[in-house]
């Protein structure tokens, strides 16, 4: 049998060995060794799986880094004076050479190895007239995609190249560097013909569907149009999607309050982070492997990351409209407060975490922590003597890093029907969510909006359950608002749209704080508008002791990347 390793794992050891292993085994990985044959392709379903597996234990290296980079430089939290300073500098723009998080190398690690078996897997293969090899080849074009992509995010620049690098020469040649516009358009140009195109189903491994190991071309793709303010193409990639996949936001992961007296909460959007998933990275289920740290570094005595106190602000004014259920039809109490942060119960003698909250240790309140990733974490079966919370309690380990999410795709879907001119529509998407009976009620939808473009057709049957998503942290009530919390009458279009995506901004707080969307959310919105770069530099600069010295500094695009 020919061999082949990009990251040495435990199942592809055995598996050469002869023994058996468990799908949830080969993400197991324990040493960085590399072995690079010029004569080795990739022509079986046994030699593609091990390509595809050693591909996805590689990139759990920018797991953490995916969330740390996304929230430290935008505006939900805050980095403590006590936190390592490399997360501080991070979190100030100001990026020294000994950073632990600098590092480029694990990104293009991961590029090169999916350059290598995209050189040497064949393709063409036929079985039962199916190309047998074609969806692990579109999986591994959509790591690389999503790897570049995060590059180009970060470093506001990409090395590109698609051969694999297998010399020192090779490694040593000189590849172009795109700046950021320019590789967002390089990328998208590479992925475009895998839009639609399905990605390896191996069944579960350990605890998800390998599926979602993998972001589809289709969600990247529908990505960058945004980015590059391409608004209608966008649209109707996030609907393909969403069409396709048959994605809906319940409020099943809601969290509301169990009466309209406060002394009881019904929570569940606490699971969202963990199951509400379309992609993720996951980790092995060995506690003893490699996995982000993120629990350590933000449910600790001493956090490394906390919620930013704006935010927290922000969330307990937010107006929560009480009603008993989806289909109830009137507000019974109108309180403070987006449950999907905090509650506090009406006695005001306990409290109820969401994505942050109290943490009580030896009976003694602590100050507010993010409990998203402790939450959604799994109780482990290693010891934790580091972080002092574990000596009161079980300690936990993350499984995956979630990567897109329902959320996320229906806001994003929001963002770019807005900015195609549909505001209301866009609007629906929090506040009542996208069914026939919402589209045709021109209270709600403005039907001059709706000039039969396909992107807007929800009005399928599988539709009928689709709910806001401000339900499910500000009350089933608000889908009934006919005052308060609605597009004000405007003079002009323009303002609509800008309203409406400031609400669409903070849903996406609400909804996927602290998961590492945060700055490029700024970063992508504040660059629709004329103002450019004026949104995302107000935002962020507020968490700052001198505001208007870091918007001075943030005001130059050349400030934002990691250096």
């Amino acid at each position: 049998m020919k061999t082949f390793r990009y990251i040495a794992m435990m199942a592809v050891s055995a598996m050469l060995a002869g023994a058996g292993s468990s799908c949830g085994d080969m993400l197991d990985t324990k040493s960085d060794d590399y072995i690079f044959d010029d004569d080795l392709h990739i022509n079986t379903a046994n030699d593609s799986l091990y390509s595809v597996m050693g591909i996805l234990a590689q990139q759990q290296r920018l797991a953490e880094r995916y969330v740390l980079f996304g929230e430290l430089r935008g505006d939900l939290v805050e980095v403590p004076p006590t936190a390592n300073y490399s997360l501080q500098e991070i979190a100030q723009f100001n990026i020294s050479a000994d950073n632990d998080y600098l590092s480029r190398a694990d990104y293009y690690n991961v590029i090169n190895n999916c350059n290598y078996a995209i050189a040497r897997m064949d393709t063409s293969i036929v079985l039962h007239n199916n190309k047998v090899m074609m969806s692990d080849y579109v999986g591994i074009r959509s790591v690389r995609a999503w790897t570049q992509m995060q590059v180009a995010l970060n470093f506001g620049e990409l090395t590109w190249y698609t051969d694999p690098i297998t010399t020192v020469d090779g490694a040593n040649a000189n590849y172009p560097v795109l700046p950021f516009d320019a590789a967002l358009d390089r990328i998208l140009q590479d992925i475009e013909p895998y839009i639609g195109m399905d990605v390896p189903d191996f069944g579960n491994v350990g605890d998800y569907n390998s599926t979602q190991a993998f972001v589809r071309p289709t969600l990247i793709a529908a990505d960058i149009c945004l980015y590059k303010n391409n608004y209608e193409r966008a649209a109707q990639l996030y609907y393909n999607y969403i069409d396709t996949y048959n994605r809906y936001i319940t409020t099943g992961y809601a969290n509301r309050w169990g009466n309209n007296t406060r002394t009881g909460v019904w929570a569940n959007n606490n699971n969202a982070y963990k199951n509400e998933v379309i992609s993720r990275i996951p980790f092995s289920s060995d506690g003893k492997d490699y996995r982000a740290d993120l629990i350590n570094k933000t449910y600790s005595l001493v956090p490394q990351m906390v919620p930013a106190k704006h935010f927290i602000k922000q969330m307990e004014e937010a107006l929560h409209y009480y009603a008993d259920g989806e289909n109830s039809i009137l507000i019974t109490g109108n309180f403070e407060g987006d449950l999907r942060g905090m509650a506090i119960y009406a006695d005001n003698k306990g409290d109820f975490a969401g994505a942050y909250g109290y943490t009580h240790v030896k009976d003694e309140q602590q100050d507010i922590l993010i409990t998203k990733f402790y939450n959604n974490g799994e109780n482990a079966s290693v010891s934790n003597p580091d972080n002092e919370m574990f000596d009161w309690q079980s300690v936990r380990q993350l499984r995956s890093v979630p990567v897109y999410r329902e959320p996320s795709l229906y806001l994003r879907y929001a963002e770019a029907v807005n900015r195609a001119g549909k505001p209301s529509i866009a609007f629906a998407v929090i506040t009542n969510g996208l069914k026939q009976k919402v589209m045709n009620d021109s209270t709600l939808v403005m039907q001059w909006e709706r000039k039969g473009e396909p992107y807007i057709n929800f009005d399928n049957g599988k539709y009928e359950n689709n709910q806001g998503t401000a339900m499910r942290g500000r009350g089933y009530g608000i889908r009934l608002l006919k005052s308060g919390y609605v597009i004000p009458e405007f003079d002009n279009l323009n303002d609509s749209i800008e309203w409406v995506e400031n609400e669409i901004l903070y849903e996406m707080a609400a909804e996927t704080c602290f998961e590492g969307n945060r700055f490029f959310d700024l970063m992508r919105m504040s660059h629709h508008r004329a103002d450019h770069p004026a949104l995302m530099v107000d935002k962020i600069s507020q968490r700052f002791d001198n505001p208007a010295a870091a918007a001075a500094r943030l005001s130059n695009p050349e400030n934002w990347w990691i250096k």
